[in-house]
């Protein structure tokens, strides 16, 4: 776009001092002017399609992040659920484990008074 006010001001000039001179733009003159506005219009779509193509490369990218991410995420959601019941009986265990041996050492010390558990 810039490129475009640039040509764009230097057709302007041009006008400016063709005016000065008192001398009536010819048609060569004209087709000149016309000539370097297209190119400008060119060079702008060119930048256009250039970022555009940019834009395009972007979002694809983006795509493939997002849809990665949300692998991970969904990854790391199983994991968490998973810790979470891992915790969960993990603490069961550890309940139920203790009740079990204190129980056991109880029976133990019921049915055999006389015997020891500990070392001497």
């Amino acid at each position: 776009m810039n490129r475009l006010k640039m040509v764009s001001a230097v057709v302007v000039a041009m006008t400016v001092f063709a005016g000065c001179s008192a001398k009536e733009p010819t048609t060569g003159d004209f087709m000149r002017m016309h000539a370097a506005d297209e190119k400008a219009m060119g060079l702008d779509q060119k930048e256009i399609a250039k970022n555009w193509d940019k834009g395009l490369a972007l979002k694809q990218s983006g795509e493939k992040l997002l849809k990665h991410g949300e692998k991970l995420v969904k990854s790391g959601e199983q994991d968490i659920m998973t810790g979470k019941n891992e915790i969960e009986q993990g603490n069961k265990d550890i309940i139920d484990g203790t009740k079990l041996s204190n129980e056991s050492e109880r029976v133990f010390r019921e049915k055999y008074p006389d015997l020891k558990l500990e070392l001497k």
